[in-house]
């Protein structure tokens, strides 16, 4: 394990597979006025963490304003103006400057940080918290858990996992631009952490898209599990995405008193603006074939039923 130097104090990152309804839950817990985050404009320069003061001016409570950006998923102009306003980014670019290619595409399974990593990235996150005024880090980084290497980083960091539905996981994977655009359909997203039984698997399905996307689902569910083990219990929390989308305000308050924060107004009204959230789980029932369906629910049946999923 890394030498801690300068260590960040109980830093809270949300992990899960993508496109398991992550976004709306971490933009409404990066409101919390005790967290500071990886901006979009820190994503795009990371070597310039003291970027992280335009969201100091543009997020000011004690002036009387909170002009916050988020994440443009659609294509409304009022959406698409307020990607350019600062808001928290899932930084993939961030961690690729301070950890290098492994932290996008490795399983990171059992590897730690170097002490050189693990200054330099403290180094940054202090300048980042200084800059907004905040006293705890928080931030959103999907894909594989990486449990063990950012322990190693962070020995008191917390994780929210927030699962999903695999059946509606795999569909909404399968039609978003960046899994088709960078090879998602046709070959493995991130490497070194599937057996040659789960190549095995895919290969006799054909090569299915679906089950190679579905196959990934199980390995990282399966993976978290393994690797909370590392932590103790009140390190750890699993939220469901249909959970939250019935119940988005009790979710909220579990979040808070689980990470050891007091609640949040600011970000209940963040999801109050939003209006009644909607699970939308449904669509994979039209987007899928019956037998790929049939090929999701046979791989993860195992993990999907430790979750609550019954299918």
């Amino acid at each position: 394990m890394a030498q801690q130097t300068n260590p960040i104090d109980r830093p809270i990152f949300m992990i899960g597979v993508p496109r398991s309804g992550t976004t709306v839950l971490s933009e409404a817990i990066s409101l919390h006025e005790d967290l500071g985050w990886i901006s979009n404009y820190v994503s795009r320069l990371p070597f310039l963490p003291w970027l992280a003061l335009f969201d100091r001016i543009t997020d000011n409570p004690s002036l009387g304003w909170l002009l916050r950006g988020k994440k443009g998923q659609d294509r409304r102009l009022t959406s698409q103006l307020r990607r350019l306003l600062p808001h928290t980014d899932e930084a993939f670019t961030f961690w690729k400057w301070y950890g290098g290619e492994k932290m996008l595409w490795s399983y990171l399974i059992d590897q730690s940080a170097d002490a050189a990593e693990q200054k330099r990235l403290a180094s940054s996150l202090r300048t980042i918290l200084s800059c907004q005024g905040k006293k705890r880090f928080f931030t959103k980084f999907t894909g594989p858990p990486r449990i063990h290497y950012l322990r190693s980083l962070f020995p008191d960091a917390y994780f929210i996992h927030v699962i999903r539905d695999p059946r509606a996981t795999v569909s909404s994977l399968l039609k978003v631009s960046f899994w088709r655009r960078q090879g998602g359909l046709e070959n493995p997203w991130w490497r070194d952490g599937l057996a040659a039984s789960d190549i095995r698997k895919w290969e006799d399905t054909g090569k299915s898209p679906a089950a190679l996307a579905a196959i990934q689902w199980n390995r990282i569910v399966e993976l978290t599990r393994q690797e909370r083990e590392l932590l103790d219990p009140d390190q750890y929390l699993e939220v469901r995405y249909e959970d939250f989308t019935d119940a988005p305000h009790d979710i909220l308050n579990t979040v808070f008193q689980s990470i050891d924060l007091p609640d949040s107004a600011q970000a209940h009204k963040y999801l109050s603006s939003i209006g009644k959230l909607t699970n939308m789980n449904f669509k994979y029932e039209s987007n899928l074939t019956p037998e790929d369906i049939s090929l999701i629910e046979d791989i993860t049946r195992e993990q999907a039923h430790r979750a609550g999923y019954e299918f």
